[in-house]
């Protein structure tokens, strides 16, 4: 699946988009950043509550499609700024985390 797909489910908005082609293989939800860093997969779909810059670097770390922020959450400023500099998809949902992974799941055919 691919980022544009996957904002085509009513579920997930699309909050920046730079890269609609952005191969989404696997997924990988959580908050603790270094976490995130060591066992994240590449090209992941990273779905987390957290919403500050931070966030920004890691993704480019761990080089993912895409950040799903979940439960309603938004990004900060200083988090979409970065993330239109870098070139870093954001999606948001409603969704709880649990949810939102087993859809992105269903939906990737993981």
């Amino acid at each position: 699946m691919i980022v544009s797909d996957l904002i085509k489910n009513e579920n997930f908005n699309a909050i920046n988009i730079s890269d609609k082609q952005a191969d989404i293989l696997s997924g990988y939800s959580g908050d603790f950043l270094s976490n995130t860093i060591s066992k994240a997969p590449l090209s992941c779909a990273w779905l987390t509550v957290m919403n500050n810059v931070n966030v920004a670097a890691v993704a480019v770390l761990i080089d993912c499609a895409c950040i799903i922020l979940c439960e309603g959450v938004m990004p900060d400023e200083h988090l979409l700024e970065k993330a239109k500099m870098q070139n870093i998809d954001i999606l948001s949902t409603k969704l709880p985390v649990f949810e939102a992974s087993v859809l992105l799941s269903k939906l990737c055919g993981l």
